[in-house]
């Protein structure tokens, strides 16, 4: 019940924290944007959850319901990492041991999630909750994977696309979680494989994991339904000379319009273009205009060429640390 709240109540959002990112670059005296991305101190508020937030926002919800029921129960109760798109779940485990850290330089952590080890009747299990990637249920695996071992689940099904989650302990190291994505277009299957380290609690979510997402090229913010299926939002790539965005909504039906910058940075808007805009404000529970405020500075730093190219690089400059996964 937790969990489905704050998928309804929070929108998934990357863009409004890469926007207080750039503002606070360019009122700082500096110009080198790798210097200023090591001191910077990302903040985290309920106004643009990543899943750094979410998990956050979960884990301190249920410690309010559950301690005073099940005191000390926060001990097990805590926010997990996890290595997204990893090409030999085996090996990396293999080489990381019990303790990740013993080969940082490897390591993007670029994903949490929220995580309860429980035991019974001589059974362990790990729980996970995952309200960044908008799942809307408690994903329960069984090291021995008998029941209640969630298994293979449908995470959503649109316009000919069906995505299956699954998470299974692996079997060489019972402190990490693989995650299991499979994706079907029009029959064509593609799949996708996370490590979660479940070990010990992960203390460096904002440090690490919320530092790295501001450098993504990739923007999005997205509002859900208590089912974890998306409502509205707009997303965008942070292309030189990029002008296009895309915005989704509902209106008879789920309703998705490519846009450019450029036609948002004018004085006077398409009469038209305004509409659609304000009906995806309300479906991402934003206050009035605030959507076409947004955008209009997200356009701004699309137009900051030397801010993009210093961007750009630190992203290469991570992913080429982290490519012997």
């Amino acid at each position: 019940m937790h969990l489905r709240k704050v998928l309804e109540e929070h929108n998934y959002d990357t863009i409004g924290n890469f926007l207080k990112f750039y503002d606070s670059f360019k009122k700082s005296s500096m110009d080198n944007l790798l210097e200023f991305f090591h001191l910077y101190s990302p903040p985290i508020t309920s106004e643009h959850y990543t899943c750094v937030g979410l998990a956050f926002e979960l884990w301190n919800r249920l410690l309010i319901k559950l301690e005073s029921k099940y005191p000390g129960i926060g001990n097990h109760i805590f926010v997990v990492s996890c290595e997204e798109d990893v090409d030999s779940p085996v090996g990396y485990t293999n080489s990381c041991g019990f303790d990740p850290s013993s080969v940082p330089h490897n390591l993007e952590k670029e994903h949490v999630l929220m995580c309860l080890k429980v035991e019974f009747s001589g059974r362990t299990a790990v729980m996970l909750c995952d309200p960044g990637y908008h799942v809307a249920r408690v994903v329960t695996v069984m090291a021995d994977g008998a029941y209640p071992h969630t298994g293979w689940f449908i995470q959503s099904e649109e316009n000919d696309i069906r995505k299956e989650y699954n998470y299974q302990l692996t079997p060489n190291n019972r402190h990490f979680v693989e995650w299991n994505e499979r994706t079907t277009r029009k029959g064509k299957e593609e799949n996708f494989v996370g490590v979660i380290y479940v070990g010990r609690p992960y203390l460096t979510a904002v440090d690490v994991t919320e530092r790295r997402n501001l450098v993504y090229g990739f923007r999005s913010l997205l509002s859900r339904d208590q089912k974890g299926e998306l409502i509205a939002g707009v997303y965008f790539k942070l292309l030189m000379n990029g002008d296009e965005f895309t915005i989704f909504y509902q209106n008879m039906g789920k309703q998705r319009i490519k846009v450019k910058f450029s036609d948002i940075m004018k004085p006077e808007i398409d009469k038209g273009l305004m509409e659609k805009l304000s009906i995806c404000n309300e479906q991402l529970n934003l206050p009035e205009n605030k959507l076409l405020t947004i955008i209009r500075n997200a356009g701004g730093v699309l137009r900051d060429a030397k801010f993009l190219l210093q961007l750009s690089d630190i992203d290469r400059c991570i992913n080429l640390l982290s490519a012997n996964n």
